[in-house]
């Protein structure tokens, strides 16, 4: 039997179609590759109802009751006013229909659905079915594991500093014992329309496009639980630094290609040279680093590593496992296919890199010193966008000297920085 509990639209659609050819639970459940209870559980949960606007006492056949309404100007029987007499009569009684008593417990298939039938309907609509399945799928994943008092302590502290302008990452460090909530919960409360601030209030919010949710194609089964979602799941109950992971290509049609390992909240970037761009090379460079750093230190640094969806990086197993110990040394996340901008931070000091290795250059003539040696000049370089400081001074002032150490990191002088190809020549 399948293993996805939900059932999907077109699936749906099979379902309302052998109902209105009367088919069995039991072979329609066969066809979807289900269990008959799940089939049987659907059609229960998702079916319309729909009242008769006829009377639908079980008596009317033999009832010659009159003004039972205290109606004097009326003369007909009760049974012909519909259901009037339903609200003053107190021999009435509903009827209903015997076929709904017994499986499949719907109208689907039965010749008086249209019309000539007096009793009240229920209808399998694959249409509405969808309609109620997405409605209590977010529902139930929409709402706030916190107390009214707190959601309004919440909206008082942070709606009117977001309407100024400032951000959420702001305001949550700014009361940080106050707002217990993690920035990503400020941000989907704003988005679910919880607090007086809207979206329109965040400056970058309403210039992204809607992030397009893909399904899960069976092909990725190996790396259910290693999604984007998983991720930003992972980074909100977790207080982890997350590494950037990626690979640089040289010159067309060359095998060599390097490793890059980005810190973003640093603006640290190392980078490995590999024989060949595969999945062994990223791991044996991560062991290379590992065996550098010995599995505490590694864990430590790069506790959460995030990249794409390329075919160099599809040994989870290999990438998370320890060389020194067999236990985990990290946890590999991906991003969504085509979304680049999900590592953002990576691929803007990959550009770093083309200075010094311009794109379409060979990497050929390079080994992993000459890649040691432009490293240390882009960490050393002084950026406007770190307020004058370099990576290596911020990394300095966070990481242990020993990562310095085994990994052969050096901070080189301002006036001896070189960002051009002439730096490997």
């Amino acid at each position: 039997m399948s293993g996805y509990k939900h059932l999907t639209h077109e699936q749906r659609v099979l379902v309302e179609d052998r109902l209105n050819h009367k088919t069995s639970i039991r072979k329609i459940a066969l066809e979807l590759e289900k269990a008959p209870s799940t089939v049987l559980r659907e059609i229960r949960n998702h079916s319309l109802f729909v009242p008769t606007i006829e009377n639908d006492c079980k008596h009317k056949r033999n009832c010659n009751l009159k003004n039972v309404c205290g109606d004097a100007l009326c003369s007909n029987k009760c049974y012909t006013c519909h259901s009037k007499c339903t609200k003053h009569c107190d021999c009435y009684e509903k009827a209903l229909c015997p076929k709904l008593e017994t499986s499949p417990y719907v109208c689907n298939g039965c010749k008086k659905i249209n019309g000539l039938c007096t009793y009240d309907k229920t209808v399998y609509y694959a249409i509405d079915a969808q309609k109620k399945y997405k409605s209590l799928l977010t529902s139930t994943r929409s709402g706030f594991d916190i107390s009214e008092q707190e959601l309004e302590k919440i909206n008082t502290l942070a709606s009117p500093l977001i309407i100024n302008g400032l951000s959420p990452y702001h305001i949550k460090q700014t009361y940080a014992d106050e707002i217990t909530i993690s920035e990503a919960t400020l941000r989907r409360m704003i988005d679910k329309n919880a607090l007086d601030a809207k979206n329109i209030d965040l400056r970058d919010k309403v210039k992204r496009k809607p992030r397009k949710h893909s399904e899960i194609s069976p092909l990725s089964t190996a790396k259910v639980g290693h999604f984007y979602g998983d991720y930003l799941k992972y980074i909100e109950e977790n207080d982890v630094c997350v590494t950037e992971m990626d690979c640089v290509e040289g010159k067309k049609g060359e095998n060599v290609a390097l490793l890059t390992l980005t810190i973003p909240s640093l603006s640290l970037q190392l980078a490995f040279i590999m024989e060949y761009q595969n999945s062994s090379c990223v791991v044996e460079a991560l062991d290379m680093i590992e065996t550098a750093l010995g599995t505490e230190l590694f864990s430590q640094v790069f506790p959460l590593i995030l990249t794409d969806n390329g075919s160099e990086f599809s040994d989870i197993k290999g990438m998370e496992t320890s060389c020194i110990t067999g236990s985990k040394r990290t946890s590999i996340f991906f991003c969504e296919p085509n979304r680049s901008d999900e590592k953002g931070s990576c691929e803007n000091h990959h550009k770093m890199i083309r200075y010094i290795i311009p794109k379409g250059a060979s990497l050929e003539p390079y080994v992993q010193a000459d890649i040691s040696l432009m490293m240390n000049h882009i960490n050393s370089y002084k950026r406007k966008a770190l307020f004058g400081k370099s990576a290596f001074d911020l990394a300095t002032a966070v990481l242990p000297m020993d990562f310095f150490i085994l990994l052969g990191l050096e901070i080189i002088p301002p006036n001896e920085i070189i960002l051009r190809p002439s730096l490997l020549k």
